[in-house]
């Protein structure tokens, strides 16, 4: 009885999967995904206590698991002495792990988790999980400028305004290469030809070409 039970759930958190793909997460039904299944919402409800909790259920665990990983990996590389961090810049784009080509990987095999943040998840918790991400990002970037600006080593009056923009502008290209639903293998030529684009970027930035 109880495989069976656990059948039922893992095939509602698939119809529910298919309706907030198809309609976001504002205009999918309850109802819809409880039919598509041969339930009642009641029945469904014995599940999954909302709409909310089927999607979480769908995302959480990727999303969490992301964010913790950026996290850590960002808290690491600024707790490194200033010349210890820019010897290490170049390997943060690069396939070093936590770079981003490892952030890109682990994406994609949780693609419809994070398509369904991406694209779908307006009017949940989620909707500014990109915005966590780039803040993760953002302070990390800002901790370098600051200690070169301390150690006399950056003489441009960057602030964290214009590294927010930056750092924003990085990871809208990531997204984006989500929402075009490109595959794996077009993904990481794409990510690729960012990582040059930014990794040039931030040299000339912090003056360090």
């Amino acid at each position: 009885m109880q495989l069976r039970n656990d059948e039922l759930a893992e095939r509602i958190l698939e119809a529910a999967k298919s309706e907030f793909l198809e309609k976001g997460y504002r205009q999918a039904s309850v109802r819809s995904i409880a039919a598509s299944v041969g339930v009642t919402t009641g029945a469904l409800y014995r599940y999954y206590a909302n709409k909310e909790a089927l999607f979480d259920a769908l995302v959480s665990g990727p999303a969490d698991y992301l964010y913790d990983q950026c996290k850590s990996f960002s808290e690491a590389y600024s707790r490194q002495e200033l010349d210890e961090q820019l010897a290490n810049l170049p390997e943060l784009t690069r396939d070093s792990d936590g770079g981003t080509s490892d952030f890109l990987k682990y994406i994609y095999q949780n693609y419809d988790a994070f398509k369904l943040i991406v694209c779908c998840s307006a009017g949940t918790k989620y909707e500014d999980y990109p915005e966590r991400l780039i803040a993760i990002e953002t302070a990390s970037s800002a901790a370098l400028v600051h200690l070169m600006q301390k150690a006399g080593r950056l003489s441009s009056d960057l602030d964290d305004t214009m590294i927010h923009i930056v750092v924003s502008s990085m990871f809208t290209g990531i997204f984006e290469i989500i929402a075009h639903d490109a595959p794996m293998d077009v993904a990481l030529r794409h990510i690729s030809i960012l990582q040059d684009f930014y990794t040039a970027g931030w040299y000339k930035i912090l003056g360090i070409l």
